[in-house]
């Protein structure tokens, strides 16, 4: 019978797994990272009853002039606690732009690599907010 590695709970929570647990999992490091980093962007802070720290404060840029010094402190927002709560990030290319077409709207791109083994996998993602 074979045994099958699992890595953490996937984020976006889903349950559409045929493995009898309540919610599915990553299946690799990588995916596992890649759920972090957007539990991290995604959670509030302030949601985390044990820990207040946990989690960003985006959501006050809802509002803000979407500018090069709103655009900075979401890069050292994001950056700041990605690296706090999640481990084996490497972080390689990291942009927040204004959304073509759309100068309320801000997309955020993050490029990071992941230590496996001797390789590293490098995953990018974006966020609208």
């Amino acid at each position: 019978m074979a045994v099958y590695q699992k890595y953490g709970i996937k984020y976006p929570f889903t349950s559409d797994n045929d493995d009898n647990v309540f919610l599915d999992l990553n299946n690799t490091e990588t995916d596992d990272v890649k759920s972090k980093v957007l539990h991290v962007i995604f959670t509030p802070k302030g949601q985390k009853i044990r820990d207040p720290e946990f989690g960003t404060d985006l959501i006050k840029y809802i509002f803000s002039q979407n500018d090069e010094y709103s655009a900075s402190e979401i890069k050292d927002e994001i950056r700041s606690q990605i690296s706090k709560y999640v481990s084996n990030v490497e972080f390689r290319n990291f942009n927040v732009y204004k959304e073509e077409g759309n100068e309320n709207s801000i997309i955020v791109s993050i490029e990071y690599g992941v230590k496996n083994g001797n390789n590293v996998d490098v995953t990018t993602i974006g966020v609208k907010l």
